[in-house]
């Protein structure tokens, strides 16, 4: 029987784990053999392409993994297969999983969804396709026009790796997946990580072979998809203390580590052992949610905010790691001060990333499914995203969203640090009002980097010094890109600038992009050529040099 397992991916840079899972299940467990291929895309690809290709397989059964980002594409396709081929279709995945007899009575060209682990069954599936299909746990189909739905089995065993030969060979150098655990000792009320009953630990020694082969495989970055990584600090310590010690031998050196950690939980062992990490192997990803301690109660998110504060600080003074950190606006009892609270304190980290996220409502979490505890209006599409609170509205939701663009391309981006540094302080603004006043105030979509510098220049250049400011929007524009040209507006035809150039060229370096700050008689002076920093900006240098300029 010819089988084809496919994903829609959010990018071509993501590289889908879930497919070589169920593949492996199959190597594993079915009892059948099956002519298996893996197809994959992206949601901005050309979906009726795509079909076409899974089509030209001619297969028997056709599977996707379902997801947030790729649900709405997925069943296009999926419609388009089974009107041009004889052939099962399964769906697995979150998406789906919390909601399967939904999806049996909306799309009818689906045959099968699958909830829980499917190394386990779906090649259970495959052999019993046309036979007794009761004894497949966690399987939704139809049966003389009624739907039914079979109970899942928890599995305690570790899965079987998914990294086949075939995998490799498909990863390509994009970002690799690795699983090492299953499930999450929190049971966050918008989360779906915790609603299974156990935390399961993989292998070790599996882990560490695993690894080896994908640091080795080209890519230039491994995440670690376990919910929270340090949720057993001595496992969690150990998996480090591998990579450290392999880091520049068995593991080449540029290959970076991404792990979702919970800051609070951090013991001393593990902070000493990530500030001995090699700079650049790793980067944290540490969800805040909030600061608001009644609305993490409500949540059901423990969180200790005061120990999670000092950790973040411990983790950026080490100056090895990148560190993002995440705020999710809409939570339960957290209104508009609340939300402008926890962000200012999460901006004062000076995290390398600050995230503004919106909440949304999963099929699955209890946030959906316990609406009296949880009351809020979101949308009914993918991916179900917030819309009003009761204490957050519609009105201001849909300013923080214009506030989150001006994070990412003032913040988040690295563009803009001195600039912000310089007018926080000048004008006295806390950082989530000074966001908020220019987001809703400028419409920067598709804007180039040089036009966007021209826009915060002329917003802001009447509530501060107009002089320093252009000269901090200089530094910035310095720092950031090699490639960037300078407005028009920021240039100051001044002889003495061709003086100081050939100074440099002749005494310095020849490669430095320099800026003349009037304001404090100083040069400050940028090698583009030279390493970035965790924010992606190059390393400027002031020249207090006077005489340079008076010459």
């Amino acid at each position: 029987m010819k089988v084809v397992i496919s994903c829609l991916n959010s990018k071509y840079i993501h590289a889908s784990l879930a497919p070589w899972c169920l593949l492996s299940g199959v190597k594993e467990f079915a009892k059948n053999n099956y002519d298996i291929k893996v197809l994959e895309s992206t949601i901005n690809g050309n979906l009726h392409d795509f079909a076409g290709l899974i089509i030209n397989e001619n297969p028997q059964v056709v599977s996707f993994c379902c997801y947030i980002w790729n649900i709405t594409h997925t069943l296009e396709i999926c419609k388009e297969i089974k009107e041009n081929l004889d052939c099962k279709i399964i769906l697995g995945g979150p998406e789906v999983a919390y909601r399967p007899k939904d999806v049996l009575e909306k799309y009818d060209y689906i045959d099968f969804v699958l909830s829980g682990e499917g190394e386990w069954n779906f090649p259970l599936l495959l052999d019993n396709i046309n036979d007794d299909l009761s004894i497949v746990d966690g399987l939704t189909y139809r049966k003389n026009n009624e739907i039914i739905t079979n109970s899942e089995i928890e599995h305690t065993e570790t899965p079987p790796s998914p990294y086949s030969e075939e995998f490799y060979n498909n990863l390509k150098g994009r970002i690799a997946y690795i699983e090492t655990s299953r499930g999450c000792p929190y049971r966050c009320a918008f989360c779906l990580s915790g609603r299974c009953s156990k935390l399961l630990f993989f292998d070790l020694d599996q882990v560490k072979k695993d690894i080896i082969n994908l640091a080795n495989s080209g890519t230039q970055t491994l995440k670690f998809v376990d919910r929270t990584f340090n949720a057993n600090s001595k496992r969690a310590n150990e998996i480090l203390l591998f990579i450290k010690e392999n880091y520049g031998k068995e593991i080449p050196e540029n290959v970076c580590f991404h792990f979702e950690i919970a800051g609070d939980i951090l013991t001393e062992d593990t902070l000493e052992i990530l500030s001995q990490m090699p700079k650049g192997a790793v980067q944290l990803e540490i969800g805040m949610q909030s600061f608001n301690e009644e609305t993490l109660k409500k949540i059901n998110r423990k969180t200790n905010t005061q120990k999670l504060i000092e950790n973040i600080k411990k983790l950026l003074q080490m100056g090895n790691m990148h560190i993002h950190i995440d705020l999710i606006a809409g939570l339960t009892g957290e209104d508009l001060d609340s939300f402008k609270h926890s962000f200012n304190i999460g901006y004062s980290l000076k995290a390398h990333m600050l995230q503004m996220g919106f909440l949304k409502l999963l099929y699955g979490a209890d946030m959906r499914e316990k609406p009296e505890d949880f009351p809020c209006e979101y949308n009914e599409n993918p991916p179900y995203e917030v819309i009003s609170t009761p204490w957050l509205s519609a009105d201001e939701m849909r300013m923080l969203k214009k506030c989150e663009d001006a994070v990412d391309r003032l913040y988040n981006s690295g563009r803009f640090l001195f600039t912000l540094d310089y007018l926080i302080d000048e004008i006295g603004i806390s950082p989530i009002d000074l966001f908020n006043d220019f987001g809703n105030s400028v419409d920067g979509t598709n804007m180039r980097l040089s036009d966007y510098a021209v826009k915060v220049y002329g917003y802001f250049k009447d509530k501060c010094n107009e002089q320093i400011l252009r000269e901090k929007i200089l530094c910035d524009l310095l720092s950031c890109s090699s490639s960037v040209q300078i407005p028009e507006i920021f240039k100051i035809r001044d002889p003495i600038y061709k003086k100081v150039k050939k100074y440099f060229i002749e005494n310095v370096d020849k490669n430095m992009k320099i800026a003349i700050l009037y304001s404090k008689n100083e040069i400050f002076a940028v090698k583009q050529s030279g390493e970035k920093d965790f924010y992606g900006r190059y390393k400027g240098e002031i020249y207090k040099n006077s005489f340079i300029l008076e010459e």
